[in-house]
């Protein structure tokens, strides 16, 4: 039995609304697996102490810190951390190799003893860590991610032209094409 005017246009209507509605939902899912999840001024306490011969305070190097979000399972190798940086308390950011060594694999770092490092003790002992790491659902594979991406695009085009379908039979039923 085919569809009446009024039917269609009820269902063109649905159809667009829910379209959009749905859209929505999907975008923000497919964002959850294709991207990465970012930490700002993750808060650690630097261990130092006071060398005695060098009349001031020093950074224990040989202590390793660990990120909260330290990769596990298959991110060890698949997804290690990104753009990660270190600032003190006052936002004084350090530097790589000279300040600190970082390994992403493991998401942990240990501080560099040197004199500068060193000199900027005065701080309270706090560093920030910010960084991004994969959440457990990631897709890390590249192709995956553009393939994921493209879902809700293409969902809404599907939603758009039925709308554009039934509305475009409605007009032909009642005659105004």
């Amino acid at each position: 039995m085919p569809l009446g005017t009024t039917n269609k246009l009820i269902l063109a209507f649905v159809t667009l609304i829910l379209g959009v509605v749905l859209v929505g939902v999907i975008a923000t899912q497919g964002l959850l697996v294709t991207d990465k999840i970012g930490v700002a001024a993750e808060s650690h306490v630097i261990a130092s102490g006071i060398d005695v011969g060098r009349n001031k305070s020093i950074i224990n190097s040989s202590i390793v810190y660990t990120l909260t979000n330290a990769p596990t399972g298959w991110k060890v190798n698949d997804c290690p951390i990104t753009a990660f940086v270190i600032t003190n308390s006052s936002g004084d950011e350090l530097t790589i190799t000279t300040d600190y060594l970082l390994t992403a694999s493991a998401g942990t770092f240990t501080f560099v003893d040197n004199d500068a490092l060193n000199n900027t003790i005065g701080w309270d002992n706090v560093t920030l860590a910010t960084y991004d790491y994969c959440g457990d659902d990631y897709m890390n594979l590249g192709w995956g991610r553009t393939g994921i991406n493209l879902v809700s695009g293409f969902f809404a085009l599907s939603i758009l032209l039925i709308s554009i379908g039934l509305f475009y039979s409605v007009a032909k039923d009642t005659g105004m094409i």
